[in-house]
């Protein structure tokens, strides 16, 4: 049987494996593993909380290390299952009570639950001291003051978490493999997550390619405009693929995988999909799917006139009752990158303020120098849309190829720093005036 820090080293060695491969993937990790303590550091500590150690924690500051970290954190674009993050660890200088309310600040209560890592929102990992010979692990949620048993013993529980791949510390996070005994590797949900990260890890496009349900699982963990990508799928028939990833979508029961999965379908199969997107349509307008999603698949799948026209019959619905704002129409029309979508906002006076969105759909719809003058002349509040869009310009040389035109609105740009009353309206003329400049 290995003692405690035998396991360590285990651990550790497993830990720094996977934040290596998970490094490669472009994963954004660290990891602290810091000197061991000595036995006057720990005896010190001890002395301020009035206790002696449980066996296995002192061990593992005493032989292990004083303090360790591993943290990783996968890109918001994959489709990572249950949205986990990674975060274990613990740390001789988090060692602490939690304080529990009570009017008896005498109760045994108050020093019960040791806490031995904090997480980054503020939940804690604890030892429940009711049994100081062997302590359980409990996930503590500072909002609502609830406890999680995750393991029966230190030990256990860092065996189990390496087991899912450092999943945690915070409090949610566990809630998906836990039963009466804690955190469960076996469990339905922990096999998937753990078939999940493995593929992560280790699955190879050229692995892949060749069956078209594995081909899908690995472009769920990858760029799906990904031009090798594309090729795989490119290999099988339009329908083949088309049928696998709908029934890979019908499949999935979480709300915001299942949305992910049709994103990536809709890309990866963009005009074979169009009936499919037209079904989604047809759909009563109660039953859609969320509007974001829909006009995304829309502007892949359907011919620009026909998604585009779908997209300004809903919009229009909605300016009827007085629910159109620029944020709900930069969410509908953001995915078409097209310019017609400027035209459609300078008629019918649909830009009003609060402009916010109305920027951010200009900037996003191809504008050329033609539409920035136009603007320039429009209303106060298409003048400010028009402006605020190009405070943010990043590709000024795709707006004005060239440089008669950039010079143009600079020209147009100081008339209206001039024009301009207050201190908020200077700063957005000059904003934009920087931004151009720069190029």
């Amino acid at each position: 049987m290995m003692t405690l820090q035998q396991s360590f080293i285990t651990w550790r060695e497993q830990w720094q494996t996977l934040l290596d491969q998970l490094q490669q993937r472009g994963v954004d990790t660290a990891a602290t593993f810091a000197p061991v303590a000595d036995l006057q550091q720990v005896e010190q500590v001890e002395q301020q909380l009035d206790i002696t150690l449980p066996t296995e924690l002192r061990e593992l500051l005493l032989t292990g290390a004083s303090e360790v970290s591993v943290i990783w954190y996968v890109p918001s674009e994959q489709m990572v299952p249950f949205g986990l993050t990674g975060d274990v660890g613990w740390s001789l200088e988090a060692l602490d009570f939690v304080e529990m309310w009570s009017e008896d600040a005498e109760s045994p209560e108050q020093r019960r639950y040791l806490t031995f890592y904090h997480a980054g929102n503020g939940d804690r990992l604890v030892l429940d001291l009711s049994d100081v010979e062997r302590p359980a692990v409990l996930s503590w949620d500072h909002e609502t003051g609830e406890f999680r048993l995750l393991a029966g013993s230190l030990t256990a529980f860092l065996e189990r978490i390496t087991a899912l791949y450092g999943i945690g510390a915070e409090h949610w996070q566990y809630e998906h493999f836990i039963d009466h005994g804690g955190l469960n590797i076996h469990h339905p949900q922990a096999q998937r997550w753990q078939q999940w990260m493995h593929d992560y890890v280790h699955l190879t496009l050229e692995q892949a390619r060749t069956q078209l349900d594995v081909l899908i699982r690995y472009a769920e963990m990858h760029d799906s405009d990904d031009a090798a990508l594309q090729q795989a799928f490119a290999a099988f028939s339009e329908q083949d693929v088309l049928t696998a990833w709908l029934n890979r979508i019908e499949q999935e029961r979480d709300v915001h995988l299942r949305h992910s999965l049709m994103e990536c379908a809709a890309s990866i199969c963009r005009s074979a999909a169009a009936d499919w997107v037209r079904e989604l349509w047809n759909a009563p307008s109660d039953q859609r799917i969320n509007s974001a999603v829909l006009a995304y698949v829309t502007a892949c799948c359907l011919p620009e006139q026909e998604g585009l026209q779908r997209v300004y019959a809903a919009l229009e619905q909605l300016q009827q009752s007085n629910r159109l704002n620029g944020y709900g129409a930069n969410s509908w029309l953001k995915p078409f990158y097209s310019r017609e979508v400027l035209q459609w906002m300078w008629q019918g006076k649909r830009v009003s303020y609060p402009y916010d969105g109305w920027d951010r759909l200009f900037a996003c719809s191809a504008p050329e120098a033609e539409d920035i003058w136009q603007w320039l002349g429009g209303s106060t509040v298409q003048r400010q849309v028009v402006i605020s869009a190009l405070s943010t310009a990043e590709d000024v040389q795709a707006i004005f190829p060239e440089q008669d035109q950039l010079r143009h609105t600079l020209a147009l740009l100081e008339g209206e720093l001039d024009k301009a009353v207050t201190k908020k309206e200077k700063n957005l003329v000059n904003s934009a005036i920087q931004a151009l400049s720069k190029q």
